[in-house]
């Protein structure tokens, strides 16, 4: 950490870091930060008024699970998020997030991909212990009209961890969960007219997050029923490569171009029973090294969520010395935002 100044932000958890600043997250009420002058401003806020008022309190905000998870914005400046039971949009020019999509199954979706054309897909994220078909679904105007774009058959999986563009193919990856033969890394070439599997199994295949690479495509296991590796496969040969082994299930990771970076969450295991969330960082996507640690606070794993470091998206050409990071269910930079700047380069 001697490399990096430091700067905690409370009461604000980071979404997205741009050229002038880190939007982010106050119950349902967006700010930026600006990060030169270190002044915050309140930007917009999301109408849901349940969900509002819960997520004003420490405890009820964490039972209910009442927060904005993620925020993106178009080439148009529109800006959507996910927050509790729905997709919510705002115009450029509003100050108000209304919800244009409401979640059928399940609480949130676990994130939204958004393709060169500003297509938005994301895929259905519930318990599922039935193994219902599970759905795509898919907006070709902004937001405005959703459908589904794509069906996993009855049995064929648990639920949907993300779905991902690849700048470098203009490919959309999916990977699932959770069980043997439940967890899928594919891909489609054609917005969801197939799905080409690359790779199907067990728990080895099972992860929330892909970072892309010219040459190979980075994955990190998220499993409570085995130690988790950091991995990469090759995009040519597809051969798989073990990076590092992590703590926990990695749940969250980022990138910044890149550098890149990922943490493991403190979750109920057998096998994995580390009870601090770790940082790693990679400055080229192959070699990792871990920067911090920060152990879970005192509350229930499960009723009060699990302990974990999370990462804002960049969309930014000029910022590339800092890395942002908040706290979750942790000791120390619980509910509190990270700004760490490097002396150097990343």
């Amino acid at each position: 950490m001697n490399r990096f100044s430091t700067k905690i932000i409370p009461k604000f958890r980071a979404l997205l870091v741009t050229d002038d600043g880190i939007i982010g997250a106050r119950g349902y009420d967006l700010l930026k930060y600006d990060i030169h002058t270190a002044r915050m401003c309140k930007q917009s806020a999301v109408i849901d008024r349940k969900y509002a008022i819960l997520s004003r309190f420490f405890l009820t905000r964490r039972f209910f699970r009442a927060e904005i998870t993620n925020l993106y914005e178009l080439s148009d400046g529109t800006q959507l998020l996910i927050a509790k039971k729905g997709i919510f949009k705002k115009e450029k020019n509003s100050n108000t997030f209304s919800k244009c999509f409401p979640i059928p199954r399940g609480s949130r979706p676990m994130n939204l991909c958004i393709d060169e054309k500003d297509n938005i897909y994301f895929g259905e994220y519930f318990s599922n212990f039935e193994k219902k078909p599970i759905h795509i679904y898919a907006s070709f105007d902004k937001g405005l009209a959703w459908k589904i774009v794509y069906t996993f058959r009855e049995g064929e999986i648990n639920h949907i961890h993300g779905i991902f563009y690849d700048k470098y193919t203009n490919w959309k990856w999916v990977v699932t969960g959770d069980r043997e033969n439940e967890c899928i890394i594919g891909y489609t070439d054609n917005d969801f007219q197939n799905l080409n599997i690359v790779f199907r199994g067990g728990q080895e295949y099972r992860t929330c997050n892909l970072l892309f690479f010219k040459d190979f495509i980075v994955f990190v296991t998220d499993s409570q029923y085995i130690p988790n590796v950091i991995k990469k496969f090759d995009r040519q040969t597809l051969e798989i490569t073990s990076l590092q082994f992590i703590e926990g299930s990695g749940i969250y990771a980022g990138q910044n171009n890149s550098f890149s970076f990922v943490s493991t969450t403190i979750e109920p295991s057998t096998v994995n029973l580390d009870q601090y969330s770790h940082l790693y960082i990679s400055e080229d996507g192959l070699n990792w090294v871990e920067i911090a640690k920060y152990k879970k606070d005192k509350w229930h794993k499960s009723a009060f969520q699990f302990g974990s470091i999370q990462f804002p998206r960049y969309e930014t050409n000029h910022l590339n010395n800092i890395l942002v990071y908040s706290g979750r269910s942790l000791n120390n930079i619980g509910n509190k935002t990270v700004v760490l700047v490097s002396k150097e380069k990343l």
